[in-house]
């Protein structure tokens, strides 16, 4: 009860951002966000813009439907972001839990293959991928 009332008081309902949809989808994409990615040496970010007008141009499910096409492979549980691995590279969605943005972190042990990687998904997105050092 105290802890709900400290709660309510320092982080209002209507003050409170959610980031993630659930405590076990939350662990597995700060899991593989800190201990799969940063064995890649070549990674870029990309975001989809927050301006609600670009809801219908923006989509994450393009994002999902290449990296199937591109040999990823989806690793569970995780239902709402997704998890995707390749043995050579590893892809990670995050779509935010009550808006439709999205942003997803693409990361490969080749440099060639990033770059055709890089050149398909921002193609077919829309989106510009910025380095990760």
């Amino acid at each position: 009860m105290l802890v709900r009332r400290l709660l309510s008081k320092n982080y209002p309902p209507e003050g409170s951002h959610p980031k993630h949809v659930g405590l076990e989808e939350f662990l597995y994409y700060e899991a593989f966000k800190a201990l799969r990615l940063p064995l890649l040496p070549y990674r870029r970010n990309f975001s989809s813009p927050e301006d609600p007008g670009a809801d219908g141009r923006y989509r994450s499910d393009i994002v999902s439907a290449l990296a199937e096409e591109k040999g990823f492979k989806r690793i569970p549980p995780a239902e709402h972001c997704a998890l995707y691995e390749r043995g050579d590279a590893g892809l990670l969605l995050y779509r935010h839990p009550t808006k439709p943005t999205f942003s997803f972190s693409l990361g490969c042990e080749d440099p060639a293959e990033m770059e055709r990687l890089v050149r398909e998904f921002e193609a077919r997105t829309g989106l510009k991928g910025v380095v990760v050092k």
